[in-house]
């Protein structure tokens, strides 16, 4: 009998297209990954994969083999998955990727915390990251992001759990530099932004016939962190687009203003989470997925 080890490092090492990609996915090093193939060739007395420093290609043994490995391991999967539902109580691993302003300003992290307690069989491996997180092959259940426009593929779920009502705020220092035209006050107060390039980014909103409407802006800064943006606005580096929720106790105690533009309508921020279909999706990841759909988390 094959080493079924040997068998998955196989489909993972297809699957990702290269070694190198395998090795950022399962963190597994290239040469044991490389072992394993080569070893598994080895066992079979066929050559899987056609080597070369330009590309990554199966032979038509490994084609086969490829295809096989993806039924024997999707019926494990299942299997898992049906003896999981027959239990009581949620119970399993669970592993899912949350931005950190999200996880630690909100109640995301408080939640899952009172999650874990009240369901002591399951177990949780949050990744607090900004980075864009490959959710169809790194093993993820689901990722929480925020974002105005749900805009996947046909094959990604996206759960909507909160809205978030963004604004522009500003230090008072520069009011008397915010005009009615929005392009001037552009113009005049730098800009702090979450994304972009040093020489372009842009400010999107909808006007009064519910148009979009894409403003350049040149930023000063650009940080994927909302803390930093606030702090950054607070030591007056300029204005920031950002959640309302982050800075409301600053626009109450007067240390930030607002900058509104009667004619323009910022969108809302969707906080969702998006995941692959329910398809074998396991008993736990649904379970804590209807879990932060119901609570009331500070955001709503």
């Amino acid at each position: 009998m094959q080493d079924l080890n040997s068998l998955k490092i196989f489909k993972d090492v297809v699957s990702a297209g290269g070694y190198s990609a395998a090795h950022r996915l399962t963190g597994q090093s290239r040469a044991t990954l490389s072992r394993h193939v080569s070893e598994l060739e080895e066992r079979l007395g066929t050559r899987l994969i056609e080597r070369s420093t330009r590309s990554f290609k199966l032979t038509e043994q490994g084609q086969i083999l490829y295809q096989s490995c993806v039924e024997i391991f999707d019926q494990l999967d299942h299997a898992f998955i049906t003896l999981e539902g027959m239990q009581k109580e949620p119970s399993g691993h669970i592993r899912i990727a949350i931005p950190p302003s999200l996880l630690h300003f909100h109640d995301f992290s408080h939640e899952i915390i009172r999650y874990m307690t009240e369901f002591p069989k399951v177990a949780i491996q949050i990744e607090a990251t900004n980075r864009q997180v490959d959710l169809q092959h790194e093993g993820f259940d689901f990722v929480i992001r925020a974002r105005s426009k749900l805009d996947y593929p046909l094959d990604f779920v996206p759960v909507i759990l909160a809205k978030m009502q963004m604004c522009i705020v500003v230090h008072p220092r520069w009011k008397s530099s915010i005009s009615p035209d929005f392009e001037q006050t552009l113009s005049c107060i730098p800009s702090i932004v979450w994304k972009g390039q040093f020489d372009y980014s842009h400010w999107s909103f909808l006007d009064q016939h519910n148009k979009a409407v894409h403003y350049k802006v040149m930023p000063k800064l650009i940080v994927d962190d909302m803390e930093m943006m606030r702090q950054a606005a607070l030591n007056q580096l300029g204005m920031i687009m950002i959640p309302e929720i982050y800075v409301q106790e600053d626009l109450a105690l007067g240390r930030l203003i607002s900058v509104q533009h009667p004619e323009l309508n910022i969108s809302e921020s969707l906080v969702h989470a998006v995941h692959l279909g329910h398809k074998g999706m396991r008993p736990a990841v649904r379970h804590l997925l209807n879990w932060l759909k119901e609570v009331t988390v500070s955001l709503r």
